[in-house]
């Protein structure tokens, strides 16, 4: 993102972010301690706005999980205790 110096200081970000993460960078850096945890709590909730969680659907696993005939079948190792 470009920036376009303006009136005060202000900038316009367009599209190049080569300049913008440095840009953000500096902006942090001049921050008190407490205010660049809160920007950092700030990006951890927008990160998990724009990640969707895949919920599954009941019999998604449907044919994926194959149990042998004699599963419920004693085990030998098993055959002095019962």
């Amino acid at each position: 993102m470009k920036l376009k110096n303006i009136a005060m200081n202000q900038a316009v970000i367009q599209n190049n972010s080569n300049v913008l993460l440095p840009f953000l960078y500096g902006k942090i850096e001049q921050l008190p301690y407490e205010m660049q945890k809160e920007v950092s709590l700030f990006t951890d909730f927008l990160i998990s706005k724009t990640t969707t969680q895949i919920i599954p659907k009941f019999g998604s696993l449907k044919g994926k999980v194959i149990l042998s005939a004699d599963f419920d079948a004693s085990l030998e190792d098993f055959k002095d205790y019962m």
